[in-house]
């Protein structure tokens, strides 16, 4: 008999939204039903895909020789609109924009670790014939009817300011996409928050003001570089449009005057990291 997954959901009436939040345990390294998936997986089986179990879903999605040591295959945040259509940010989606081919590190990682006189096992521990650090510039998954919403490049920028003056927290979650420790190497991390904010934490009758959703890539490869990419989305009431911005930094280690507590920490590390790219657009409703 398969094993029951246990899922923990969260959700919030956000009108016309609808947020939820679900966390599990992380992916198994096999198959769980070993008979249903094999069926799956044949040519003309009556049986679909989505019967497969996790495991055997990302083997079959994913060309990546290897998954992230912690891959949490059902956990996500998704928003969903009352037209029909919405967001949602997980594990086997962000992971498809991962080069299955191609070490991108290879390289840099060679040269700086010799230049450390690290020996040449070290290197060839961590070197692997795709990019092991589980780089993503997945932005989330559009779902839905695609005839109510469109997606168009904007000057209008996300008000940072705004989201830094104290407002009562309604609804928040934290949620891993995937984790890795880069053979002891560093930190690979992939996860998502989602804050739900009070107009004034003040008001007698509280309301939903505005909801933040932040999707962010963390990588630090010890000795050699940092970076972050970011996908923030913004919905304030009585607006028909989602802002989001789409932005990742880096630098190298050696380039950095922090102290070395703050290489841990992306949210403090964010505003020392030099901009290598950004997106920004509207999707209007």
């Amino acid at each position: 008999m398969a094993n029951v997954e246990v899922v923990k959901k969260s959700s919030f009436n956000f009108d016309p939204w609808v947020v939820i939040g679900k966390k599990s345990h992380i992916l198994q390294s096999r198959c769980t039903q070993p008979l249903q998936c094999g069926l799956s997986d044949k040519e003309n089986s009556p049986i679909y895909s989505t019967s497969l179990c996790d495991f055997c879903l990302f083997e079959k999605e994913l060309k990546l020789p290897q998954l992230p040591e912690m891959t949490f295959a059902s956990n996500c945040v998704r928003l969903e609109h009352d037209k029909g259509f919405g967001i949602e940010f997980n594990a086997l989606d962000a992971l498809k924009f991962v080069d299955s081919k191609n070490d991108v590190m290879k390289v840099a990682i060679a040269e700086a670790w010799q230049e450390s006189r690290l020996d040449d096992s070290k290197i060839k521990d961590v070197v692997k014939p795709f990019d092991w650090t589980y780089g993503t510039h997945y932005k989330g998954t559009l779902f839905g009817n695609k005839e109510v919403y469109k997606i168009t490049p904007t000057e209008e920028r996300i008000d940072v300011e705004k989201l830094k003056v104290k407002s009562k927290i309604l609804f928040y979650e934290d949620i891993i996409l995937f984790e890795d420790e880069l053979a002891d190497n560093g930190t690979a991390q992939c996860s998502v928050k989602i804050s739900a904010l009070a107009a004034s934490p003040d008001l007698e009758r509280i309301m939903p003001d505005s909801f933040f959703i932040l999707l962010r890539y963390f990588l630090r490869v010890d000795n050699l570089l940092v970076r972050i990419i970011d996908t923030r989305i913004y919905y304030e009431v009585g607006k028909n449009y989602l802002l989001r911005e789409h932005m990742a930094k880096e630098n190298k280690i050696k380039d950095l005057t922090v102290s070395s507590a703050l290489l841990c920490n992306p949210q403090d590390l964010w505003d020392h990291l030099a901009t290598a790219s950004s997106e920004y657009d509207k999707i209007e409703f």
